[in-house]
């Protein structure tokens, strides 16, 4: 297997990071001087999606919880032995009490998993699997029948064991740990025979920590003893393994009655079918309170043949994603949390009394509540078309609404239905469902929208958005009235940066995004359509207003969509700056939203280097961002959760805000060459709301579960250090990069010990030197004066 094993671990409490990187040679697996608990740390079973295609891998421990964000574990390969002596008795083992999962059960010879990394190896191809000798698998049996009963490997030939199917099956280990069981299996287990000739003979001597007893049964004796009742045979074998029980009842009895066909001939093989049952009953539930699906997907499979695949791969990321937006009781009423933009993931608020035990943020909200800011469309209000784009303005965005309105009169409007023309069109290129299937038609919407609508003072959109955007899409001709009445170079400015817009996100109608842009590249390239272009657009109407022509010039960063800066001095490339950090910040915080939706950012160059699996949604798993450890779980979970836990999506997150913070020093250029301060509160709002963002974001578990905001009065004091001018936004610039460095510095992030962590300290040091060079005051004058 040449996939990549990397592994990072948490040693010590919950503020110490320990990055570790775990051999990626092959090793011949030792089971001496290890227990239960290292052989669930250690082994890396091999993790499959539900066609059985090898995606990656992960320790036992974490493949086996069953928690809120994963109730049923993660899939991966097992396999099941059925040994049986020339006079066609099975071997059965009763499981050690000391197992971890499903304890004191009797089930089949040997039951357990091929492994990542090892020698020989255990990991087999397709084409292994569909010629129907599955050669790791076998290594994996005769190493564990070695392990568990004692049996040597001389005594044990791989080509004699039969590969009879695969069965997917999954059970949370509810009779032994209670209704909210932290436990379970979820395989797709390879079913193997093997008969001893008659006069052979094999050692049995059961390892303790595995085995405590073992028994020879025949198939009526097995048939009695799994009844049940008051026999001898059902009151000494109480207690089955669930997967043991159905493929008994399923498979094993028929196999077994015409054994000599089973093993010798091809009579009962079924090499390219993977067959599905739920669990028991008793076996439902757990801590993530799994719910029954593999009995009605393999039902619609046997319907549908040729779609197969395609069938089994939506039913498992429907699966994954039925887990995500289930952590949480969504009823809002009873969790504290309302819903985000797409309704199906939480968004992680503070409470009030953590802003009451913020006295100057609740100063700050008071400030705000008492008018301290500007209304600069209160003018223009008469009009019922302008009112209606100013309400809509208000309940479409209202961090926006109240950045416009600090606008000057004039360019106020003209900036308002700047915006809530992008609205729409991002509304259009938002709706997943309105265009399903129809991509050619969503296209043609969003490349001809400017010349289109623009014009139509009667434009109705219907059928596009929810709640207050469906309306904004359903009286779109107010908007466009109000467009017809500004000024000539306005409206010159926002067709076209509509029009670009509009021709950008069609590119990415058809791409498929749903494990994230290609790399670096595409990311740059995507924000640049979708949040560049409109910094350029402000920027031309900023400078027809009086601004500067230095904005339209070169930053720090060479974007390669813009122009060369020596032949084309005014190449936007500051502008472009501005806009691409917002929407980068938006992408980091929207990941979940955006997986979920089928259509994710994350460039795939930078998370497959973190992910174990090579999917992008195994960073909502709460194996793979700390949970347990850096993120509190309720109930017996939290008992489980930290053992073995990954911090992949950590390290991700971390490498992603590091990117998107070395566009910060350009974002201040830009502020610094603002001179009309309605225009400078408008655009600092932004900037610095979205560091704030990232910086509440950086090495947050609750990223991977929801949607994070930053306080309301933390908002307020940001509103209020905008009024109170540059040196007040440089202040606050400073002191999130002070505080993100201190993280990285010390050790108590993701990603801290390694190139992540030193990025984040270049950046974060050149953002500190950048706002100390433009400061005109000490921060503690800063405080005095804006009342912070």
């Amino acid at each position: 297997c040449s996939l990549p094993c990397q592994r990072t671990s948490v040693a010590g409490s919950v503020s110490a990071y320990v990055d570790v990187k775990q051999e990626t040679e092959p090793a011949v697996w030792s089971p001496v001087g290890m227990t239960q608990d290292d052989f669930m740390l250690k082994d890396e079973c091999v993790v499959v999606n539900y066609m059985d295609e090898v995606v990656g891998h992960d320790n036992k421990y974490n493949c086996h919880k069953f928690l809120p964000g994963q109730p049923k574990g993660i899939v991966h390969r097992a396999f099941s032995v059925m040994l049986f002596d020339a006079e066609g008795r099975i071997l059965l083992q009763q499981r050690a009490a000391s197992k971890i999962t499903f304890p004191n059960v009797w089930t089949n010879t040997c039951c357990s998993h091929p492994l990542h990394g090892m020698q020989p190896p255990e990991v087999d191809t397709p084409e292994a699997v569909a010629g129907g000798d599955p050669e790791g698998v076998k290594h994996a049996a005769v190493r564990k029948l070695g392990h568990e009963l004692g049996i040597r490997n001389s005594e044990l030939q791989v080509d004699r064991f039969r590969f009879m199917t695969r069965v997917h099956y999954w059970a949370a280990d509810t009779v032994t740990h209670g209704r909210d069981a932290p436990w379970g299996e979820h395989e797709i287990d390879y079913l193997l025979l093997y008969r001893l000739k008659p006069g052979e003979l094999i050692t049995l001597t059961p390892n303790e920590e595995e085995v405590q007893s073992v028994r020879w049964l025949s198939l009526e004796d097995l048939r009695i003893a799994m009844a049940g009742g008051d026999g001898e045979l059902p009151k000494s074998m109480p207690l089955w393994s669930p997967w043991f029980r159905v493929i008994a009842e399923r498979f094993l009895y028929t196999w077994w009655q015409d054994l000599d066909a089973a093993i010798t001939t091809n009579k009962y093989v079924d090499v390219s079918g993977i067959h599905r049952f739920d669990a028991p009953v008793e076996h439902l539930g757990g801590a993530g309170d799994a719910i029954p699906s593999l009995d009605e997907l393999y039902v619609a499979e046997q319907q549908t043949m040729a779609g197969r695949r395609e069938l089994a791969l939506e039913a498992g990321k429907g699966e994954q994603i039925f887990g995500f937006i289930n952590r949480h009781v969504p009823n809002s009423k009873s969790t504290g949390m309302e819903r985000g933009a797409n309704g199906k993931v939480p968004m992680h608020k503070y409470s009030i009394f953590d802003t009451l035990a913020r006295p100057l943020e609740l100063l700050a909200m008071l400030r705000l509540n008492a008018g301290i800011l500007e209304d600069n469309l209160r003018k223009e209000r008469a009009n019922p078309d302008v009112a209606f784009c100013d309400v809509m303005l208000g309940r479409v965005s209202p961090s926006y609404a109240v950045a416009i309105r600090q606008l000057p009169e004039g360019l106020c409007i003209d900036v308002c239905i700047f915006y809530l023309v992008l609205r729409a069109l991002d509304i259009i290129w938002d709706d997943m469902e309105a265009f399903q299937s129809r991509g050619a038609e969503k296209e043609t919407e969003l490349i001809s929208f400017g010349a289109r609508r623009l014009s139509d003072e009667l434009c109705s959109i219907n059928g596009v958005g929810q709640g207050n955007d469906a309306r904004l899409l359903r009286k779109f001709g107010k908007v466009a009235r109000v467009f017809n009445t500004l000024p000539a170079d306005s409206q010159a400015v926002i067709r076209d940066i509509t029009d670009k817009i509009g021709a950008g996100m069609a590119e990415f109608v058809s791409a498929d995004l749903g494990q994230g842009t290609r790399n670096l590249a595409e990311y740059n390239r995507y924000c640049h359509k979708v949040s560049g272009l409109v910094g350029e657009g402000l920027t031309r109407i900023f400078v027809a207003r009086g601004e500067s022509d230095a904005l339209k010039g070169q930053g720090k960063h060479i974007w390669p969509f813009c122009a060369d800066s020596q032949k084309q001095p005014a190449n936007f490339a500051l502008a472009n700056s501005l806009g691409i950090f917002l929407q980068k910040t938006n992408i980091i915080r929207d990941y979940l939203e955006d997986y979920i939706d089928g259509r994710a950012f994350w460039p795939h160059s930078v998370w497959q280097t973190h992910s174990f699996t090579g999917d992008l949604g195994e960073f909502a798993r709460p194996t793979a961002h700390g949970a347990g450890k850096v993120l509190p779980m309720s109930g017996k979970a939290q008992t489980v959760a930290a053992k073995g836990v990954g911090l992949q999506a950590l390290r991700c997150l971390n490498e992603l805000i590091a990117d998107a913070l070395e566009l910060v020093p350009d974002s201040l250029e830009y502020l610094d060459l603002l001179r009309t301060p309605g225009i400078f509160r408008f655009c600092a709002m932004s900037q610095l709301l979205a560091m704030a963002t990232l910086t509440e974001c950086f090495d947050n578990p609750k990223v991977f579960t929801g949607v994070v905001k930053i306080r309301k009065g933390l908002t307020a004091r940001l509103i209020c250090a905008c009024v109170g001018g540059p040196d007040a936004i440089l202040f606050w610039f400073e002191r999130f990069a002070r505080q993100l460095m201190s993280v990285a510095k010390s050790g108590k992030c993701a990603g801290a010990n390694s190139y992540i962590g030193e990025r984040v300290v270049t950046v974060c040091s050149r953002i500190i030197d950048t706002a100390q060079r433009k400061s005109q005051e000490a921060p503690l004058a800063v405080v005095r004066q804006c009342g912070l």
